[in-house]
């Protein structure tokens, strides 16, 4: 009986979790960038580069074609062992303020504290060299920063899409972490975001730099988060079409699988207690799916339960999903939603338990 009344509260609790995340998304208005003069602010794009040698010629195309110009680009060399530092040298010309670091440490994030630090502007805007940005991209971030001066602006982010299933259940997987990321700051609990499109001042992060856990290889994003949050700074999300960046999607099962393994390896070291909440009810009911899984194979009653578990947190899911769909172009949400049901109670079990007993050496 008691392990009834279990299962009843973690669905209790997840519903009123993705309920949360339903009012915060609607709270969150569309931003439409307004004709206003935003010649006379200048910004930092950072971009820190690990062999990125396929990606980077692209990532710098679409800067220079940028619909707003007046930003210092600093392009960062985290030892690679390819041609990303002569790429960066041989593309400097099409830039009028560029600076290109070899970094001195190693890690993603001593590659930012680098930038951070030798960046000339106030607000600074990051993202990866697989991501490619919309053409009013920074634009739109200027206009919303102009209109909403926050320590820190959550951006959009979605992935390349293809016709396979991986790709689809990816997509989708990735899309249900940016919208719940950005719907928790429209409910007043930003939790999540994503360095591939973050904007923040440089100011707030120096006031975080000894809250930034420069020991983990990972969360130089999430850890910002955390501690401007802590101490009460205004966060954000910008809802507009115009501020997404498209990012690759990994190329196969075991790179999905290493990329999430990184995200999962950090999550000891969270100190914000509504993000722990978050991914501990997240987790739980997830663990309760592949446990209820297993008593049924002895006895059918824990069948009924299952079911009844698997379902409350299906139907809450798409739900969420149906909500975001629009903003995030999402096909076919209620069939994909419920295949992804059924494999990430397992995936999200195996990559949490091998992510905190074989942590990930590096960012890359």
């Amino acid at each position: 009986m008691l392990i009834f009344y279990f299962c009843l509260f973690i669905c209790f609790l997840y519903t009123i979790l993705i309920t949360l995340f339903i009012i915060g998304w609607k709270r969150i208005s569309i931003f439409v960038p307004a004709n206003v003069e935003v010649t006379n602010m200048s910004i930092s794009v950072v971009v820190v580069c690990k062999n990125e040698e396929e990606h980077l010629v692209r990532l710098l195309s679409c800067l220079a074609q940028q619909s707003y110009q007046s930003f210092e680009l600093i392009l960062v060399n985290d030892h690679s062992s390819d041609d990303t530092f002569k790429i960066m040298n041989n593309t400097a010309s099409a830039f009028s303020n560029v600076k290109i670091i070899n970094s001195t440490g190693y890690g993603k994030k001593q590659a930012i504290k680098e930038a951070v630090l030798s960046a000339n502007e106030h607000l600074i805007v990051t993202t990866d060299a697989d991501c490619l940005p919309s053409f009013h991209w920074l634009e739109s971030i200027v206009s919303f920063y102009k209109k909403y001066p926050s320590e820190l602006i959550i951006c959009p982010v979605r992935l390349t899409y293809s016709e396979s299933l991986f790709s689809k259940l990816q997509s989708l997987e990735f899309t249900s972490l940016v919208a719940s990321g950005a719907a928790a700051s429209g409910a007043g609990m930003p939790i999540l975001c994503n360095a591939a499109n973050l904007v923040f001042t440089k100011k707030a992060w120096l006031m975080s730099q000894d809250d930034l856990q420069m020991e983990e290889q990972s969360g130089d994003d999430i850890f910002l988060l955390q501690s401007i949050k802590k101490r009460g700074g205004v966060i954000r999300f910008l809802k507009s079409e115009s501020a997404f960046v498209t990012t690759e999607q990994a190329n196969s099962v075991g790179d999905f699988y290493k990329q999430r393994q990184r995200w999962a390896a950090k999550s000891p070291a969270y100190t914000d207690w509504q993000l722990i909440f978050t991914a501990c009810i997240v987790f739980s009911i997830s663990l309760l799916t592949v446990v209820l899984l297993g008593f049924s194979l002895y006895n059918p009653i824990y069948w009924k339960v299952l079911i009844a578990v698997f379902s409350v947190k299906f139907l809450a899911d798409a739900t969420f999903m149906f909500t975001v769909r629009a903003f995030f172009q999402l096909q076919y949400v209620l069939w994909y939603a419920f295949m992804l049901s059924v494999f990430y109670p397992f995936y999200i079990v195996f990559v949490s338990f091998t992510a905190l007993l074989f942590k990930p050496k590096s960012w890359k």
